[in-house]
């Protein structure tokens, strides 16, 4: 009983000193700086303006003024928050983490913007995958679905997505349709489902 409680101890010793002096937001910091390097090496260019830790017990990472230039579009948001999900991540075989984001928009090809007032998705690293389940963006723009991409390529490997915007786009998700990527279904102008 001695080496159970002692144990414990030790534990609580540990976790209450990762949370107290743990530099949290150097983190912070060190994962963005990792996050656009790791993209860099993949063709995609990321920047962001700012970053903080939050929370006590339960940390949270808000970054603002975030801009991703890829092959085919742009992505901006105003800020994103992330909020690491201990214990699902113990109990299961990924790390998982819920995301927000504020204001954001993806510039195609064709200069037209698709814009949405927030976001939010469950996102869950493991197996070389990143899986975004729970996707819900809302504003002029909406998606909603779920997604699965190769964390070695940056790849769409699964989709099932509903994507609600302005007729204008539609010029812009034939072309993507003509790629043949992945499956585009026009519902209606300004509506798509996307597949894969």
């Amino acid at each position: 009983m001695r080496k159970l409680t002692a144990a414990a101890v030790l534990l609580s010793g540990i976790i209450c000193g990762l949370v107290f002096f743990l530099p949290w937001d150097t983190a912070a910091v060190t994962a963005a700086d990792t996050a656009a390097a790791r993209a860099a090496e993949k063709g995609v260019y990321v920047t962001v303006s700012s970053s903080a830790a939050e929370g006590f017990f339960q940390k949270s990472f808000r970054y603002g003024g975030i801009t991703a230039d890829f092959p085919m579009f742009r992505l901006t948001l105003s800020e994103a928050l992330f909020r690491p999900k201990i214990a699902a991540s113990v109990f299961s075989r990924g790390l998982k983490c819920g995301i927000e984001t504020g204001r954001g928009s993806l510039v195609t090809l064709t200069r037209q913007p698709m814009e949405w007032k927030s976001g939010s998705a469950l996102l869950t690293l493991s197996d070389g995958t990143v899986k975004l389940d729970d996707i819900a963006f809302a504003g002029s723009t909406s998606l909603a679905g779920s997604a699965e991409l190769s964390a070695r390529d940056g790849s769409l490997v699964k989709a099932s997505l509903l994507l609600k915007t302005g007729p204008e786009i539609d010029k812009a998700l034939e072309m993507a349709k003509s790629m043949g990527t992945f499956r585009l279904t026009k519902i209606k102008p300004g509506e798509w489902r996307i597949e894969k």
